[in-house]
């Protein structure tokens, strides 16, 4: 991949701040915008490694018509995400077949937020098909088709508003693709689809309808890529994501109203490959358009290295 291509992101997950009129901030952490230029490739066949360093930070909190909450949130979070990824020789439907895995590492802040001073994020990983000789009306395409699952295994207590962990499943198919328009102007985009299981352990608030379970709406998201290399192993781009929540999320009584989210960033990135196993890539992401959850800015720093 000479982008990583999943990654689940450490957003900021509410599981009850009391108090404030809103409910919803109930969505696991989602990839949102981790990944972009070139996301639809792979370095090559073999095993390879990225590490993903990434700052958010945010003093917003938007309710469901998008208008700040009140009072002086601040939220930081500091991620660590390493990602470990094989591509095998062996082919299925003319697709190398791969599997990828996933362990984030996250320090959390909030003022005047009860954090979980825990660092350990859930685990994921899924299989994979990676097409790289395809063509589109003419033009190289290299796509991928992947089923992610994160499991339960990050470190979760419901006495904090912000945990590390999410307490419980999300199954997440997606489909990427770089389509190379010129042999300089490429697109890359990945669009997933988000399924969590409930989180039967969590504290009444009014973000969860003051329920002691939720279950987060199913979701749509998609980070997108408009890439041009200047130069040879050097491309700059514009990139960012959309989230849409299509269902609201369930608690303990049905459906919990108004809980639906969403968000859409954009902002420059570049990358650039120092050689054919090791490349490096740097970005910054401004989010708007928010609903039911915190708005701010997303800075990340990757590096890739195929053995």
């Amino acid at each position: 991949m000479k982008r990583g291509w999943f990654v689940l992101l450490i957003a900021v997950v509410f599981t009850g701040i009391s108090g404030v009129p809103s409910h919803a901030f109930n969505q696991p952490p989602l990839n949102l915008g981790l990944t972009d230029i070139l996301d639809g490739g792979v370095p090559g066949v073999g095993t390879f490694f990225t590490e993903y360093v990434q700052a958010y930070q945010s003093d917003k909190f938007k309710d469901q018509d998008g208008n700040d909450i009140p009072g002086q949130p601040e939220i930081g979070v500091l991620l660590s995400m390493n990602q470990l990824v094989h591509v095998y020789k062996h082919k299925l439907l003319g697709a190398h077949i791969g599997v990828d895995v996933l362990l984030p590492v996250v320090s959390i802040s909030g003022n005047g937020i009860p954090t979980n001073p825990d660092v350990l994020g859930d685990l994921t990983a899924g299989p994979f098909l990676q097409w790289l000789d395809t063509k589109l009306l003419g033009r190289p395409i290299v796509q991928r088709l992947e089923l992610d699952f994160s499991i339960p295994t990050g470190q979760y207590d419901k006495k904090y508003a912000l945990n590390p962990g999410s307490n419980h499943w999300v199954i997440e198919p997606y489909y990427a693709f770089t389509w190379f328009l010129t042999p300089q102007f490429s697109t890359s985009w990945r669009i997933h689809y988000t399924y969590s299981t409930k989180n039967d352990d969590v504290s009444p608030s009014p973000f969860n309808g003051f329920s002691t379970e939720v279950t987060p709406g199913q979701a749509f998201h998609f980070n997108y890529s408009f890439e041009y290399e200047f130069f040879k192993g050097f491309r700059g781009a514009v990139a960012g994501y959309y989230l849409k929540q299509l269902t609201e999320d369930e608690g303990s009584s049905g459906d919990i109203s108004n809980s639906k989210e969403q968000v859409f960033a954009i902002g420059p990135a570049v990358h650039y490959f120092f050689s054919d196993k090791f490349s490096a890539g740097l970005k910054t992401q401004w989010e708007t358009s928010t609903e039911n959850r915190t708005e701010g800015n997303r800075t990340t720093l990757r590096f890739t290295y195929l053995f």
